[in-house]
């Protein structure tokens, strides 16, 4: 086993963490690597630090280029990457040196053009918890799709995964858009035919205040959610009619998750989206309510939300800090 692995490394503003992150790679038990380090237009020091270690390790080739995104900058990678396989890692997370030998290893034994492992969800130096963990096997597509869409034992994310590069002959990342892993992760499982989890927790999920996904709310951020809601339930119904279930709570916990930002964000009032969400919300709330996988806190924010007493409790709640 020695087919060269691409580990593509989209990277932006993260100077703090970036040595971790590419340390975690070039540490690998798995050596034959090919590790693209895409600065994605950056005014900090990342293009020096990605170009300071180009110069230590003859693997590591840096594409310097204009400022297109997280979609863009895969892609970019993804464009010049000659490997038989795909890592993808953001700049910010970091992995075990087992990862790629362990994701590997399971495309190999379960015969799968697709593996993905568990993750760890660390504020940087604290694992704050465990996601996605699942025993080691394979599911078919409909299987692994379900999985998904259910929150449990695999995700949408395209990291903590490992693809042959074939699954990305027709299929890029789009350009401009938040969430961009929703608008394809389903063709990819899709295209794949099965999908192998190792078993083990092997990426670091940092999560930090200045992420993409800690952003102000957007309601063009939001059409592009609904946008690609439609589109994966179009799919489901035309060829997996047996995730027609985990769809629904999938939806319903994408709509609650907007729902709950534009209140944090923009209070309640009687704006135009605030009334779109609660009646996008309210179609699909037994769905939401039903779901094992949601925490009970979000239940019970989810009836404040419903019951109009979420706004006037996140207020007091500031009031109450404001006085200490």
């Amino acid at each position: 086993m020695n087919e060269l692995v691409s580990v593509i490394v989209p990277i932006y503003g993260v100077e703090n963490y970036l040595s971790k992150c590419v340390d975690s790679i070039i540490n690998q038990t798995y050596k034959n690597l090919e590790i693209i380090l895409v600065d994605d237009g950056g005014k900090d020091r990342c293009p020096e630090i990605c170009d300071e270690y180009a110069g230590k390790d003859s693997r590591i080739k840096v594409i310097h280029k204009k400022n297109g995104g997280l979609s863009d900058a895969r892609n970019a990678g993804i464009d010049i990457a000659k490997g038989e396989y795909f890592v993808f890692i953001d700049s910010d997370d970091w992995v075990e040196t087992t990862m790629v030998e362990h994701l590997l290893d399971a495309c190999k034994k379960y015969n799968v053009k697709m593996a993905a492992c568990g993750r760890y969800v660390a504020d940087g130096t604290v694992i704050v918890r465990t996601a996605y963990e699942g025993a080691e096997g394979v599911y078919s597509s409909e299987e692994a799709l379900n999985e998904i869409l259910s929150g449990k034992s695999l995700d949408v994310a395209a990291w903590d995964k490992i693809y042959v590069r074939d699954l990305f002959d027709d299929i890029r990342y789009p350009v401009g858009e938040n969430n961009e892993d929703i608008a394809v992760f389903y063709k990819i499982v899709d295209a794949a035919g099965k999908v192998a989890h190792c078993g083990t927790n092997e990426y670091y999920y940092r999560s930090r205040p200045g992420s993409i996904t800690k952003l102000k709310y957007s309601i063009d951020a939001r059409k592009v959610i609904e946008k690609n809601l439609n589109s994966i339930e179009a799919f489901i119904a035309e060829k997996y009619q047996g995730c027609g279930k985990a769809f629904n709570r999938y939806k319903a916990v994408n709509i609650y998750a907007l729902l709950n930002k534009y209140i944090k964000c923009k209070g309640t009032g009687k704006a135009q989206e605030y009334e779109h969400l609660m009646a996008e919300f309210r179609k699909c709330r037994r769905d939401f309510f039903r779901d094992e996988q949601t925490p009970k806190k979000e239940k019970m924010i989810a009836s404040l939300i419903l019951l109009h007493l979420y706004d006037p409790y996140l207020r007091a709640k500031e009031k109450i800090k404001g006085y200490k």
